[in-house]
C-alpha cells in the first residue's frame, strides 16, 4: 500500500467519524411551537392584540427585558420576553410557570390558561409533551421527581420551519415535578 493510498484510507477514516451519524442529523424536535395564548413570537401585532401596547418591560441581570402578565384566575404567570433592539411590542420567547403572590400585582388578561398553539400547558405529563415534540431532546435529572429537559434546533435560520424568524438558535425547555409541566419556555435564542 503505497502512502498515498494509506494517507487517503486514513482521511476518510477520519471524515467518516467526524461526520454526525445520520440518526443524530436527523433528528429534530417535531413542529416548534412559535405561538402562545395568541402572541406569534416576533410579531408585534398578534401581541398588541393579546396583551395590549407598550408594557412596561422590566429589566434584569439575569435575564432579558420581559414584560409579565397572569392569567384571569391568578394562577398562571406568562412572561414575555424583548430582544435588545428589537422592535416595540415584538417578543422573541415567552415563559408560563405557576404564579406566585406577587403576580397579583401584575396586568391579568382575559385568559385561564396560558396554552401555546400545539397544546402544551402547565399541568401536562412528560409523555404528553414528548408526545407532541419527540424524544430528541438533552435531558438531566434534577433530583427524584424534578425533570427538566430542553429541545433545540441549531442553525434555525436555515431551517425550513424557522429561517424566517432569522435567528442561529431556537430552543424550548420543559420542567417538570412529580411528572407534571410546572413552568416552560420557549423561543430564540437572543443571539
Amino acid at each position: 500500500m503505497s502512502s498515498y493510498t494509506r494517507f487517503a484510507a486514513f482521511f476518510l477514516c477520519a471524515l467518516g467519524l467526524s461526520l454526525p451519524a445520520p440518526s443524530e442529523a436527523k433528528c429534530r424536535i417535531k413542529g416548534p411551537d412559535l405561538e402562545i395564548a395568541g402572541v406569534k413570537l416576533t410579531d408585534s401585532d398578534s401581541a398588541v392584540a393579546v396583551v395590549g401596547a407598550s408594557p412596561k418591560l422590566v429589566e434584569s441581570e439575569d435575564d432579558l427585558p420581559h414584560a409579565r402578565f397572569v392569567s384571569t384566575n391568578g394562577s398562571q404567570e406568562l412572561v414575555l420576553f424583548a430582544h435588545y433592539g428589537a422592535v416595540e411590542d415584538e417578543y422573541a420567547e415567552a415563559e408560563v410557570r405557576y404564579a406566585g403572590p406577587e403576580a397579583l400585582a401584575l396586568k391579568d388578561l382575559p385568559i385561564e390558561s396560558f396554552k401555546t398553539a400545539r397544546g402544551v400547558e402547565l399541568g401536562m405529563s412528560v409523555a404528553q409533551v414528548q408526545a407532541l415534540f419527540g424524544t430528541c431532546f438533552k435531558s438531566r435529572q434534577k433530583t427524584g421527581q424534578e425533570l427538566f429537559f430542553e429541545y433545540e434546533v441549531a442553525d434555525a435560520d436555515r431551517d425550513r420551519e424557522l429561517m424566517a424568524f432569522g435567528y442561529p438558535i431556537y430552543y424550548a425547555e420543559y420542567e417538570f415535578k412529580k411528572d407534571k409541566l410546572v413552568r416552560f419556555r420557549f423561543g430564540f435564542a437572543y443571539p
